[in-house]
């Protein structure tokens, strides 16, 4: 068996499969984790002084980009 055919063996393999979800889970979720950071920051400004403009579309912007998280993690499993 040629290198490249063991390859492409490996890469169609059910493990592969699996090994490529836990990455890409792992990933949407530290996203997640960035983004409920970054809210939590905002929100904290939020109650010290308030939002300016530009702040207020960034909360906006992350809750929304958290729920789309949520929903497609749950789509995945995690």
């Amino acid at each position: 068996m040629k290198m490249i055919e063991l390859l492409e063996d490996v890469l169609e393999s059910e493990a592969m499969h699996d090994l490529l979800d836990h990455v890409v889970l792992g990933k949407l979720k530290s996203s997640l984790d960035n983004c409920i950071i970054e809210r939590q920051r905002l929100d904290k400004i939020k109650e010290d002084r308030g939002l300016y403009l530009h702040e207020e579309e960034d909360w906006n912007c992350l809750v929304q980009d958290i729920h789309a998280l949520n929903r497609v993690i749950d789509l995945y499993g995690g």
